[in-house]
């Protein structure tokens, strides 16, 4: 999925989120249905198309870029003044920019037009997301955060969820339906201008509404243009403006819009919670960063219980309806924060809790294993089942457990209760071979006295901070090669403070 590596590759670039906003909305509407899908693999093959006004009578639909759709309905005039004619200036020499931001919008720009033709407001307002986020659902500096920027008061008033499993503000679907809700909420009551809207959706609906009162009591005009504003509202609507009107003038301006299909890019399908989304990337034939990149809105790579929308290419919705019934059970076992305190390291922090390293930085989305002192840590521990939602029985003939990612031979056979060696052998593997997500293995059945372990005779060495294999083999009286069989290691594993090894 060579076009959502390059989405996740560039997801980093933030722009432009350090706008302010305002907490402040006296009124909620009712919350819009969500609309049906749209396509997609993403794929690194974005061509700068000049786009052009002579569309020989073509309808919408009929059009070939989605950039076009926008620019054929385009209705909101734009001043040539000198804050529009710095910002066009901008982009113009910087239409690299541009680029970047047709990768991230493609999965979700259809999507966001269809939905404003829909509700028969302005299609310029799918442009505003270049200004808040350059169209990164995860941007976040300070409270605002996602593709809109929207801060956590106005998102609880516009229906947008929030906690330890989701956030709405980083949900493309759901964070667009609240955006343009609160945007037509401040049309309707900013003078019924679009662009006091904008104004009042970057600056907060109070500093607009307090201006045009202002402005009234003196009998002066009430436009964005006649406004006593904040100066950043006054450098963002030009921002804004301006890229109306290089999309509007493309032609003129010599700026090249890479071309984004005109065409829906992305399904929606439900999945019922708990889920691990390591299950549907693998049904879907996806990587779990493809799944996460189209479902931002998620913070972990498992879902919480209860019904939850899932976005997925559309090219791949056919063959998850037809996988569906392998998608497999997820108990959560814990669900709970925990707070870094000085000393504490990834491995120490799951060995007290239970769980290991690399279940660790995948449910907190960690890339490296620095930690901070009062950082907040997830600590799930989550164990897959069968579709009936039940553990694993240890005392069955035999099992077959499916390898997730994190694992290795000596942590499925603690889980199992049997030696590792034998583990391994039972799957005509060696003990240093290594295993790939999705992989089956067979469990030998646990009553069996050649496989059981006898962990509860064993020693039980605790990695510390500056141990290697070779010193504790030395300083343990044991072989490297005995101590490397019975934990599953090769020489080149890595070693975490607070991990458990078997000395036999």
């Amino acid at each position: 999925m060579k076009k959502l590596l390059l989405l996740s590759l560039l997801i980093w670039l933030n722009g432009c989120v350090n706008q302010p906003k305002t907490d402040s909305v006296s009124a909620l509407p009712s919350e819009p249905q969500q609309q049906a899908g749209t396509k997609a693999e993403l794929s690194n093959d974005h061509q700068p198309v000049p786009l052009s006004n002579h569309t020989s009578g073509q309808s919408l639909s009929e059009l070939p870029d989605v950039w076009l759709r926008i620019q054929q309905q385009i209705q909101i005039e734009v001043p040539n003044t000198l804050d529009v004619s710095q910002q066009r200036d901008f982009y113009r020499r910087h239409q690299s920019l541009l680029k970047q931001v047709s990768v991230r919008a493609e999965p979700f720009l259809y999507h966001i037009v269809a939905e404003l033709e829909r509700r028969k407001m302005p299609v310029e307002l799918a442009l505003l997301p270049i200004v808040e986020s350059s169209f990164n659902p995860i941007a976040q500096a300070g409270a605002p955060a996602g593709l809109w920027q929207m801060v956590p008061q106005t998102a609880r008033n516009f229906g947008l969820k929030r906690n330890e499993w989701y956030d709405g503000r980083k949900d493309p679907i759901a964070s667009t339906n609240a955006a343009l809700d609160y945007l037509q909420y401040l049309y309707n009551n900013l003078g019924q201008d679009w662009l006091n809207a904008v104004a009042g959706f970057n600056s907060g609906e109070g500093r607009v509404q307090k201006a045009i009162a202002a402005n009234q009591a003196k009998g002066k005009a009430i436009d964005f243009w006649s406004l006593n504003l904040p100066k950043q509202s006054t450098i963002y609507l030009p921002k804004w403006l301006a890229l109306i009107d290089l999309l509007q003038h493309a032609e003129k301006y010599q700026v090249q819009w890479p071309a984004i299909a005109n065409e829906p890019y992305i399904g929606f399908t439900s999945i019922t919670g708990p889920v691990d989304l390591n299950q549907v990337a693998q049904l879907t034939q996806l990587s779990l960063s493809d799944v996460k990149t189209l479902n931002p809105g998620f913070r972990r790579s498992y879902t919480a219980h209860g019904e939850h929308s899932l976005v997925l290419p559309l090219s791949k919705m056919a063959l998850f309806a037809k996988n569906r019934p392998q998608l497999r059970a997820v108990r959560l076992t814990e669900t709970r924060q925990y707070r870094v305190k000085s000393g504490d390291s990834l491995g120490l922090i799951a060995s007290k809790n239970g769980t290991t390293v690399a279940k660790l930085k995948q449910l907190n989305q960690l890339k490296s294993d620095q930690l901070k002192v009062g950082q907040q840590l997830f600590l799930s521990v989550a164990s897959t089942a069968g579709s009936n939602g039940r553990e694993p029985s240890a005392s069955r003939q035999s099992a077959s457990y499916q390898v997730k990612s994190g694992d290795n031979l000596w942590l499925i056979a603690k889980q199992f209760k049997v030696d590792g060696a034998a583990l391994a052998k039972f799957n005509k593997l060696s003990a240093n071979s290594r295993l790939k997500p999705g992989q089956t293995l067979k469990i030998p059945a646990s009553r069996n006295k050649a496989t059981v372990g006898t962990t509860d005779k064993n020693r039980v060495y605790l990695v510390k901070s500056g141990d290697s294999l070779d010193k504790i083999a030395k300083k343990q009286k044991v072989k490297l090669a005995d101590l490397l069989r019975w934990n599953a290691l090769t020489t080149e594993s890595l070693l975490q403070p607070g991990q458990k090894l078997q000395l036999k």
